[in-house]
């Protein structure tokens, strides 16, 4: 059934048009579109989104639940998880050494994305400050007329949601978690990994919001860090690897082929890595103690930055400069992890994994908060909870015994881009009241 519905969304999604694929041009024409319409906030506003990130004097009389930090590690926790990692070495393996390029292209768009669906979302939160894309595309269509479609549209997306999430997001970093531990120890983690899950999930946003807060940041350090010297080690490399990236690019031996390829891969990696578009921040921003929309924005834009244009960027020079790129196979996180070896090798048997458990284990704990969120828009009640969670169990346990990386990422890309259709319809119809915001706050010159 699974592969049904792989193969039914792929030949929906891969139209060509001009020779690319319907999805990659409505990624591309939607952060396009963000970036220019609302005055280019990705630059104008990121210093901005850094102050207020890290200023922690929250105004605790403000409606809301948790902190600008604490929002921003949750999305982060989403975010940087495998798919940032062991992502792009998918998508190097399949896309060419370009593919990195496009992946950071698509960030910097994406920030635009992540900028407007943040602000309608805040806008349109609930009086318990729940919120996310089905509320805005709800009530905000219905306040300029379009109530049917309103609706329509965030009933399909919270469907769409829960089904990228169980059958993509949650079963990719499951399957990555079990591989390390395979390749590492010889041992499969599932039964473990499912208990930790389950510890997490039922202890709601402020739990959630908790260990996000407290693994993110460390996580995300230690990372950068081991890249940098990785990199440093081999620095006689390092204009090699830039240059074979730029070269991947324009290779006329790849014109139609190889460059699209890479453009392809790229756009998939991203999508997945960084989300903007698919409205997944908008739920844990929405619960921040706040009550300018503006302001929270600017601090979910950030993300981007952080895991594609930064985290996923590293990783792609750290797999070019050690020929891991080179291989005939599809890569994994082992690709990566053989990677660290060649320089790192206590590292990459001993802190690496604890690091890669980090970010498969938080990107899946934020990914189930999602899905709570949108079970509890469809049905108001928590008593569906109880099979969400034998679903989600499952799905773990399924995608931590397969051996198919290749498919699973297919499907959690296709799921993911899928999320974007009734998301970019909302945030254009929805274009002059994020305008009208945007034009309010420049004129107060509080930025």
């Amino acid at each position: 059934m699974i592969l049904k519905i792989s193969e039914l969304l792929n030949s929906f999604l891969y139209i060509k048009i001009f020779n690319i694929p319907f999805i990659i041009i409505w990624v591309i024409a939607t952060g396009v579109f963000c970036t220019v319409q609302f005055k280019f906030t990705n630059f104008r506003l990121f210093k901005h989104g850094i102050q207020t990130l890290f200023n922690l004097k929250c105004n605790h009389n403000n409606n809301g639940i948790i902190t600008h930090i604490q929002a921003f590690a949750t999305v982060i926790s989403g975010t940087v998880g495998l798919g940032t990692i062991s992502g792009v070495a998918i998508a190097v393996t399949i896309g060419g050494p370009s593919a990195i390029f496009w992946m950071i292209i698509t960030g910097i768009l994406g920030m635009s994305i992540k900028f407007a669906e943040v602000v309608l979302a805040f806008n349109y939160r609930s009086e318990n400050t729940t919120g996310g894309a089905f509320y805005y595309m709800k009530y905000g269509l219905a306040k300029i007329g379009f109530i049917k479609t309103g609706k329509f549209l965030a009933f399909t997306y919270a469907i769409m949601l829960l089904i990228a999430m169980i059958l993509g997001g949650i079963p990719f970093q499951a399957n990555q978690m079990a591989a390390l531990s395979n390749n590492l120890f010889e041992y499969n983690a599932s039964v473990i990994i499912l208990l930790l899950v389950l510890v997490i999930i039922l202890g709601g946003i402020k739990r959630i919001a908790f260990v996000s807060t407290g693994l993110a940041p460390i996580m995300i350090v230690l990372y950068i860090g081991m890249c940098i010297y990785l990199i440093y080690v081999n620095g006689s490399n390092l204009s090699n690897a830039l240059s074979t990236i730029f070269q991947d690019i324009f290779n006329k031996s790849a014109i139609g082929g190889g460059v699209l390829s890479g453009l392809i891969a790229g756009v998939r990696r991203s999508v997945f890595a960084n989300e903007a578009g698919i409205g997944t921040a908008a739920i844990a921003h929405s619960a921040v103690k706040e009550n300018d929309p503006i302001k929270v924005g600017s601090v979910a834009m950030i993300a981007p930055l952080v895991d594609t244009i930064l985290i996923s960027f590293l990783t792609g020079i750290v797999i070019i400069i050690t020929g891991m790129h080179s291989t005939d196979n599809v890569g994994d996180i082992t690709l990566v992890n053989s990677a660290f070896a060649t320089a790192l090798p206590l590292f990459s048997k001993s802190v690496l994994p604890l690091i890669m458990f980090s970010f498969a284990f938080s990107t899946i704990i934020a990914y189930c908060y999602y899905c709570e969120v949108a079970l509890l828009y469809l049905f108001g009640n928590k008593k569906v909870l109880v099979l969400f969670q034998v679903l989600i169990v499952v799905s773990v346990y399924i995608s931590c015994m397969s051996k198919n990386i290749e498919f699973i990422s297919y499907l959690g890309d296709s799921l993911f881009m899928c999320l974007m259709i009734p998301n970019a319809v909302a945030i254009y119809l929805l274009r002059r009241e994020v305008l009208n915001t945007i034009d309010s706050y420049y004129s107060s010159k509080r930025y």
